[in-house]
């Protein structure tokens, strides 16, 4: 829970400057993660250790920490990069001793109904995921994020603080150790495990019965089939966000936000509004395009996913 007395720092890429009287709660814009959500049966742990692959394809080439919160029946993923985070606050004079809990906006904006105004931009709530618009694109009553009384997830984004180390010659030794037993102890389990393969098959046996597993290659077939088509739908959506991110924009273009289920939209700032006739040619080469508008300088485009 946040009070209005709790001091809360927005942090967007266009953001110049800020100040904390002492600790503050720091909420990210958009634009400092990715997002995506699923519906899965499973525990939360196993769906950390999946995180990583629901961006595959998805996010640049980079070092990225993940998040995951349960909310309701759906598991949301998020991917950030601690040090453009780190760097980005120190740019604008805040050292992270100063904040006390992180949130992608998300999760601190994902039952507001109102748009949150915050400088010349706005939050808006799009069919459950939080956008980042223009001020110009919004049409309806907005409320200030200082007005606001926030309830905040118990858990929060870890922020790793990267710095640069020298790493001594007996911490390799004591590394180089530790990898050859590992090494040692895999090369003894494969030995064991091929010594006795009758041990093998009687274990994956009682784990088909266990798990109850199909015991028909057709059974089996049919559910390879099933994730088969699942995997080729999610690697289309990946290819078409792979376009999209390759969009010949200039030096002083970028997407301002995307979003993407069972569509895909996303905005984008133009230095010239004129351009948006060229990206018109580009998209409609791969994508199918549904809606295109072209507002000031900000282009919005909706395509099927």
């Amino acid at each position: 829970m946040a009070s209005k007395s709790t001091e809360i720092l927005f942090l967007d890429k266009d953001t110049a400057s800020a100040s904390l009287q002492g600790k503050g709660v720091l909420i990210l814009s958009p634009a400092f993660y990715w997002f995506t959500k699923e519906q899965m049966q499973l525990p939360l742990s196993q769906a950390k250790k999946i995180a990583p692959s629901m961006f595959e394809g998805i996010t640049p080439p980079g070092e990225y920490s993940y998040y995951v919160e349960k909310v309701g029946d759906e598991y949301w993923f998020f991917a950030y990069n601690d040090q453009e985070i780190l760097d980005k606050l120190a740019a604008i004079g805040i050292k992270p001793s100063q904040i006390s809990k992180v949130y992608p906006a998300q999760l601190a904006f994902k039952d507001i109904q109102t748009p949150i105004e915050v400088g010349n931009k706005v939050l808006v709530n799009d069919n459950g995921t939080i956008i980042l618009l223009p001020k110009s694109l919004v049409k309806a009553e907005t409320k200030k994020l200082q007005e606001l009384r926030l309830d905040l997830p118990k858990r929060s984004l870890p922020l790793k603080a990267y710095s640069s180390f020298a790493i001594s010659e007996d911490l390799i030794y004591k590394f180089a150790i530790l990898v050859f037993l590992a090494i040692l102890a895999y090369a003894v389990e494969v030995f064991v495990y091929k010594k006795d393969l009758a041990k093998v098959v009687a274990t994956q046996e009682a784990l088909m019965q266990k798990c109850h597993l199909p015991p028909t290659s057709i059974q089996i077939k049919n559910i390879l089939a099933s994730l088969q088509k699942i995997q080729k739908e999610q690697l289309g959506l990946r290819e078409k966000l792979e376009y999209i991110l390759r969009m010949p924009l200039s030096p002083a273009e970028y997407i301002t936000s995307l979003s993407f289920g069972k569509k895909i939209t996303f905005l984008v700032a133009l230095s010239d509004p004129k351009r948006a006739e060229l990206f018109k040619r580009y998209l409609t080469k791969k994508l199918h395009v549904t809606k295109m508008s072209v507002k000031n300088k900000t282009l919005y485009v909706e395509c099927r996913a």
